[in-house]
C-alpha cells in the first residue's frame, strides 16, 4: 500500500494506492478494509509464491539428466508406434468400406487422416481421426448420414454411434480387426491444415514430441485437457509448446510474419493469412487479404528459402547445446513466471508478442489461436475463472517439484526426521511426493506386520516401478474374472491405508506416516513449511536423482483420517450390492486422490456439474404418468377450448374496422408519399387465428415492381416513417431498418391497435392463406389454435418482440402435432399434387406451393380415414407429444413433410443463445400437461382454474434480460425507446402542477430533452411545417380544417343524438364516442 504523491486523473480524490491488487483507496481506515479483504491476501501469497519461484537456483546437470531421463520414459510409455501406424491398415479398410459405399463415384470422395496421430503426438488411448472430402454438390450432414448407415452395416466396425449436435460433427466407430477407437468426419479442412502443420514441426524439430506428450500427460495427470468440463482442448497444448519455442532467447522453431514483411503490422496481423505447408514440408505458404477495398491486391508467396535453411542451421545448433530436459523445465518457467497468460495471444503465426486488443478478445483466462482460424480462440471452453486458476497453480506446482531436486529415497528421509527430532539439527533432505505405487506396497507391508525394519522397506522400494500401468492390468484381470470382492478389497490396500495399519503407525511415529503421496491433516503446516524451503543439491547424490509424472504430485491432493475407514465400508457394500468394480475403485480415486478443476457445464455455464447433468435441461425431467380420463372431464376440456375460440375470436365487425383502417392508411400513403402504394393485411388479421387486439400486419407494394431487388428498402422506410408521423391518427412511430425484414411500427389512437407496415412480405402472404386454407379444413384446427395461443398469453411465452416465441410458431406447433397423430387430423398440403414431381411457385427464392383448392381438397379427404378425437383429447394429446415424444434437439418442427425432418439435415445444430427463454417455454408445457391431465371438475364460470399463470410457471416470470425496461420490447435500447417521450411529458406535467413557481427551470428542462428526442426520432416539429400548410386533425388530409371534414360532420351529427354527450373543443367528444360504440 503506497500513498500517491500525484492525483491520479482518472481517481483524483484517492490518496493510496494498492499495487498488488491496483486498487485506489480514499482514506487509511479504506486501506485497512482493504488489507483484510480476501482477494488482497489471496494476491499476497501468490506473490510469495511467485517470489520464492523465481528465488531457486539453476537447476545442476545431473539434475538435467534425471529430468530428461523421466521424460524419455514416459515418452515410451505413454505414445504408442501402433496408434501412428495403425492408419496404413484402417484407412483403407475405410476406403474400401465407405468412399465405395457412397452415392458417388470413388474419384469424388477421398479420406484423409488428421489428429494426434499423424503428428505422433497420440497417446496409447487417442483415438483415430479421419475426414471425408466431399464435392461441392453434397452437403455435410448427406456425407455424414450416409457414412453412418454405411459403418452399421459394415462387419469391419463395432460401437458405431454418432454425435451430429457436437461443433465438429462426427460418427464414432471402432475398428474390429485392431480396435482402435475412430472418429469420422466431414469437410473439417480447417483440422487437416492445422494438423499438417504441426506433423511438418514435428518432423523439423525431433524434441518437439516428447516435450508435446509430456505436456500433454501432465494436462491429463492434472485433469485440465477435457473441454466438457471446461478444459481446454488437446492440441492446444501442442500450440502452447510450439509457442515456447519459437519465444525462446535462442529460438527453435522458425515464425512466419514478422517485420521482414514489406508493409507488415502488427494491428493487422489478422489481414496475412498462412495458406498451408508447401514443398513437402520445407515452406509455409502465406497471402495477404486486405480488409479495405482500396487495398485490393492479394500477395501470395511463401517464405524465402534462404531464410527458412538459416532457421533450420539455427535448430541444429541449438539441439546440441539444449538438453530435452532444460526444456522442459523452461517450458515451465515460461507459462508460470515469464509469459502473460491474461495479456497476450498465444499465436504461433508471428515473432512479436500479440496483445488481445489486436483481436478484441477479452483480458481475462486463455487466449490460443488456431493458425488457420484466426477468429477462433482454441481456449474459448475454458469459461471458469476458478479452472483458470487452478490451471495457473498446477503451473506452479509442476515448476516447484521439477526445478527441485527430487530422490527415490526423499520420503524415508523426511519420515526419519519425524521419528528423530535430533536428527533437524544436520542438513536437511527435500520433502518430496511418494508415488501411489510405493505407497502401496508400504500399505501391503503394513497390513501383513507392524514396526519392521526400514531396510526391507528400502529393497521392496527400489523393486518397485514408479508407474500406474502394472496396477491397471492387475485391476482389468480382476475385472475378467468376476471376483469383485477381491478386487475391492486390493483397490483399497492398493489406495488406502487400514484403520488397524493407521493406528499402528500413528503410535510409533510422532505424526501420521504419508500415503499415496498424500499428506494428512496433521501434516499440513509442517508439510506447507518444507515445500517453500530450498533443498540443497550437495545433500542428495547424483544418482539419487530421480522424476515421476504422477498425478498426486501436480494436483496436490490430501487425504483425511476421518475418510478412510468410510471409504472401506462404502467400498465393501458396493461390492456385495455388485456394482462395476471398475468404477468402486474410480469412486475412491476421485474421492481421497483427486482434487480436480471446479467443472463448467456447457449449456448454463455455471459450476459444480456437467452438461449431461445439467438442471437445466428439461428432457432429464422424469415425467409423473397421468391418469385416465373420464368422459365428464373430457367435456370439460372440449366446453374449454370452445371458450377460448367464442371469447377472443373477432366478430365480423371488427373485421371490417380493420379493414377501413387499412384503406384510410393506403389514402393517406398514397397521397403524401406515392400514389403507386398498394397494402394488404395479412398474419392473424387474415389467418383464422385472430385475436380481438392482434396487431395489424400490413404489407406494403409499388405498382410496376414486382419484388424489392431494385429497391432502397431502408429508405423507403424512413421515409415512410417520416410521412406517418404527420398522421394525426397515428401515434409512437418507430423504423426499425436493421431488423431482417424492415418495417414501421405504430399505434392507431381510435382503436388502440398496433401494427407494423413491412415492405415486398410477400412469402408471409402466402404462409397465411396456407394457415387459413387449414383453418377452413377442420373446426378442431381452429379451435386447438385459439387455445394454444391462449395458453402461451397467459404463461407470457406469446410475444416474439420480448424474445420469446411468436403466435405463428406456436401456430404451427399445432398443425404440426395434427398431422402427425395417428391417424392424422389434417394432411400435409405440400404433398397432395398431380404428377410424380411437386410444382413450383418461387416467391423470394422458396417454393410456396400447397394444395389451396378448398372443394377438392375435401373431395379427396373424404377417401382418407379421418380422426374421431374430440378437441378437448387433442389438446391434451398436444401437451404430452411435446413433453413426452418430440424430441426439439433431434428433430425440426416442420408441416411441409410428414416424415420427421432432424435437426442436423437442416444444419440447425447449434446451441440456443436464450437458452432461458425455453426452459422456461418447456416448463409451462410440462405444467400444462400435469393441469390439463389431472381430471378436476369446477363449478361454471371457473374455467380459469386451467389458466393460471402461477400453476403453469411455477409462480415465476418470464425472462426478460433482453427486453427494454420502459416498453418490455426487444430490438431497441431504453434511450430509444418511442414510449420514453410520453413518460416523460407526464412526468413533467406533474412536476408542473405541483411547483409552479419553478415553471422557467421546467420549461429549459423540457426544451432540453424535447431537442433530444427529436434529433433521434426526426419528427417534424410545427415550426418546420409551411405557415400556410393546413391539414385536418381527423382525417389528415391537407386542403381542409376539421369543420370542413366529412368524416367529423358524421361523428358529429351521430353525437348530437345520443343523450348526455357535450361537444368539446378539445375533441373529448370523438374520444368519447369511440369509447362508447
Amino acid at each position: 500500500m503506497r500513498e500517491l504523491l500525484e492525483q491520479s486523473p482518472e481517481y483524483p480524490n484517492f490518496q493510496y494506492l494498492c499495487k498488488l491488487c491496483s486498487v485506489h483507496v480514499d482514506n487509511i481506515q479504506g486501506a485497512h478494509k482493504h488489507i483484510k479483504e480476501k482477494r488482497h491476501k489471496k494476491n499476497i501469497m501468490e506473490k510469495q509464491e511467485e517470489n520464492e519461484l523465481r528465488a531457486l537456483p539453476a537447476p545442476s546437470p545431473a539434475q538435467m539428466r534425471a529430468v530428461d531421463a523421466a521424460k524419455r520414459v514416459l515418452c515410451v510409455k505413454t505414445s504408442s508406434l501402433l496408434v501412428c501406424i495403425a492408419h496404413y491398415t484402417t484407412v483403407p479398410v475405410f476406403k474400401e468400406s465407405v468412399c465405395l459405399s457412397l452415392t458417388l463415384s470413388p474419384s469424388a470422395c477421398s479420406l484423409r487422416l488428421y489428429g494426434s496421430c499423424l503428428t505422433r503426438f497420440a497417446f496409447k488411448t487417442s483415438d483415430l481421426n479421419i475426414d471425408v472430402a466431399y464435392p461441392p454438390n453434397m452437403t455435410q450432414p448427406d456425407v455424414l448420414i450416409q457414412v453412418l448407415d454405411i459403418l452399421k452395416k459394415s462387419a469391419e466396425f463395432s460401437e458405431v454411434e454418432s454425435d451430429f449436435h457436437a461443433k465438429v460433427p462426427v460418427v464414432f466407430c471402432r475398428d474390429a480387426a485392431s480396435g482402435l477407437p475412430c472418429k469420422v468426419s466431414a469437410g473439417n479442412d480447417v483440422a487437416c491444415l492445422t494438423t499438417n502443420h504441426l506433423a511438418a514441426l514435428a518432423r523439423l524439430e525431433p524434441r518437439l514430441v516428447p516435450l508435446v506428450l509430456a505436456f500433454r500427460y501432465w494436462a491429463k495427470l492434472c485433469h485440465v485437457d477435457c473441454q466438457a468440463e471446461g478444459g481446454i482442448p488437446s492440441y492446444s497444448f501442442s500450440l502452447m509448446v510450439i509457442f515456447f519455442l519459437q519465444q525462446r532467447k535462442q529460438p527453435i522453431l522458425p515464425v512466419y510474419l514478422g517485420c521482414w514483411i514489406e508493409g507488415f503490422d502488427v494491428k493487422r496481423v489478422d489481414e496475412y493469412h498462412l495458406t498451408g505447408v508447401q514443398t513437402e514440408g520445407l515452406y509455409v505458404g502465406w497471402e495477404h487479404r486486405p480488409g479495405s477495398a482500396s487495398d485490393g491486391r492479394r500477395d501470395s508467396r511463401p517464405k524465402p528459402e534462404t531464410q527458412k535453411r538459416e532457421a533450420e542451421k539455427k535448430s541444429e545448433n541449438v539441439q546440441e547445446s539444449v538438453s530435452l530436459g532444460q526444456l522442459w523445465l523452461e517450458l515451465l518457467r515460461f507459462y508460470t513466471l515469464e509469459f502473460a497468460l491474461e495479456d497476450y495471444i498465444i499465436s504461433i503465426r508471428l515473432k512479436e508478442l500479440l496483445p488481445r486488443d489486436a483481436k478484441n478478445w477479452p483480458r481475462r483466462r486463455l487466449a490460443i489461436e488456431d493458425p488457420f482460424a484466426l477468429k477462433r480462440n482454441v481456449a474459448r471452453s475454458l469459461n471458469s475463472q476458478m479452472v483458470f486458476e487452478y490451471i495457473q497453480e498446477r503451473f506452479r506446482m509442476a515448476y516447484r517439484y521439477f526445478a527441485c531436486p527430487q530422490s527415490r529415497n526423499g520420503l524415508r528421509a523426511r519420515r526419519a526426521k519425524h521419528r528423530s527430532k535430533a536428527a533437524r539439527a544436520g542438513p536437511s533432505d527435500p520433502a518430496h511426493i511418494q508415488t501411489p505405487r510405493d505407497s502401496r506396497g508400504q500399505a501391503n507391508r503394513a497390513q501383513e506386520r507392524d514396526g519392521d525394519s526400514s531396510g526391507e522397506e528400502e529393497e521392496e522400494n527400489e523393486e518397485e516401478d514408479n508407474d500406474d500401468e502394472d496396477d491397471e492390468e492387475e485391476e482389468e484381470e480382476d475385472l475378467e474374472t468376476g471376483d469383485e470382492e477381491q478386487c475391492v478389497s486390493r483397490g483399497l490396500t492398493r489406495l488406502l491405508v487400514t484403520e488397524s495399519g493407521k493406528r499402528d503407525t500413528s503410535h510409533q511415529t510422532s505424526s501420521p506416516s504419508p500415503q499415496n503421496g498424500l499428506l494428512l491433516d496433521s501434516e499440513d503446516e509442517e508439510q506447507e513449511e518444507e515445500r517453500r524451503k530450498v533443498p540443497e543439491q550437495s545433500s542428495i547424490a547424483p544418482e539419487d536423482l530421480h522424476y515421476i509424472f504422477d498425478r498426486m504430485i501436480f494436483t496436490g491432493g490430501k487425504v483425511s483420517v476421518f475418510l478412510l475407514p468410510v471409504c472401506q465400508k462404502v467400498c465393501g457394500h458396493l461390492a456385495k450390492k455388485k456394482f462395476n468394480t471398475g468404477k468402486v475403485l474410480m469412486f475412491l480415486r476421485v474421492l481421497l486422490c483427486q482434487q480436480p478443476p471446479t467443472v463448467v457445464c456447457s449449456i448454463c455455464k455455471r459450476d459444480g456439474h456437467l452438461k449431461d447433468d445439467c438442471p437445466e435441461d428439461f428432457k432429464k425431467m422424469e415425467l409423473a404418468p397421468l391418469p385416465p380420463m373420464s368422459e365428464r372431464f373430457r367435456e370439460i376440456l372440449d366446453n374449454l377450448c370452445k371458450l377460448c375460440y367464442h371469447e377472443l375470436s373477432p366478430t365480423l365487425g371488427e373485421q371490417q374496422k380493420r379493414e377501413q383502417i387499412l384503406c384510410s392508411l393506403e389514402r393517406f400513403i398514397r397521397k403524401e408519399y406515392n400514389d403507386k402504394a398498394q397494402l394488404c393485411l395479412f398474419g392473424s388479421s387474415k389467418n383464422g387465428f385472430g385475436f380481438r387486439d392482434s396487431d395489424l400486419d400490413i404489407c406494403m407494394t409499388l405498382e410496376g415492381h414486382d419484388t424489392a431487388e431494385k429497391l432502397n428498402c431502408k429508405e423507403i422506410i424512413e421515409g415512410l416513417a417520416k410521412i406517418l408521423k404527420k398522421h394525426t391518427g397515428l401515434r409512437n412511430i418507430l423504423p426499425i431498418t436493421t431488423a431482417k425484414v424492415p418495417i414501421v411500427k405504430f399505434e392507431h389512437k381510435q382503436s388502440g391497435l398496433e401494427g407494423d407496415i413491412s415492405l415486398y412480405n410477400t412469402l408471409a402472404q402466402h404462409n397465411t392463406r396456407m394457415l387459413a386454407t387449414y383453418a377452413a379444413l377442420d373446426p378442431r384446427v381452429q379451435l386447438l389454435g385459439y387455445t394454444m395461443k391462449v395458453f402461451a398469453k397467459r404463461c407470457d411465452i406469446g410475444d416474439a418482440s420480448r424474445g420469446s416465441l411468436s403466435s405463428y410458431a406456436y401456430i404451427l406447433m399445432v398443425l404440426y402435432f395434427l398431422q402427425q397423430r395417428q391417424p392424422p387430423v389434417i394432411p400435409v398440403l405440400q404433398e397432395i399434387y398431380d404428377g410424380n414431381t411437386m410444382p413450383q411457385r418461387m416467391v423470394d427464392g422458396w417454393n410456396a406451393f400447397f394444395f389451396d383448392d378448398l372443394e377438392e381438397l375435401r373431395l379427396r379427404l373424404s377417401e382418407f380415414q379421418k380422426n374421431r378425437e374430440t378437441v378437448g383429447e387433442l389438446w391434451l394429446g398436444l401437451l404430452r407429444f411435446y413433453t413426452e415424444e418430440f424430441d426439439f434437439k433431434e428433430h425440426v418442427i416442420s408441416i411441409r413433410q410428414r416424415k420427421r425432418l432432424t435437426t442436423f439435415e437442416k444444419q440447425w445444430t447449434s446451441k440456443c443463445i436464450a437458452i432461458e427463454v425455453t426452459n422456461f417455454i418447456m416448463k409451462a408445457f410440462i405444467n400444462g400437461r400435469k393441469l390439463f391431465g389431472t381430471p378436476f371438475y369446477p363449478q361454471p364460470g371457473m374455467e380459469a382454474y386451467f389458466f393460471d399463470s402461477k400453476v403453469l410457471t411455477d409462480g415465476e416470470l418470464a425472462p426478460n434480460d433482453r427486453c427494454c425496461r420502459i416498453c418490455g420490447k426487444i430490438g431497441h435500447y431504453m434511450k430509444d425507446c418511442p414510449k420514453r417521450r410520453s413518460i416523460l411529458k407526464s412526468h413533467i406535467k406533474k412536476i408542473n402542477s405541483k411547483f409552479k413557481n419553478y415553471e422557467k427551470s421546467v420549461a429549459t428542462f423540457l426544451c432540453q430533452h424535447e431537442k433530444k428526442e427529436n434529433d433521434k426520432d426526426e419528427e417534424v416539429r410545427d415550426e418546420d411545417r409551411e405557415p400556410r400548410e393546413r391539414r385536418c386533425f381527423q382525417c389528415g388530409d391537407m386542403g381542409h380544417v376539421r369543420r370542413d371534414c366529412p368524416e367529423y360532420r358524421h361523428l358529429r351529427q351521430r353525437g348530437t343524438s345520443a343523450p348526455g354527450k357535450h361537444t368539446d373543443t378539445h375533441g373529448g367528444l370523438v374520444m368519447s364516442l369511440v369509447l362508447h360504440f
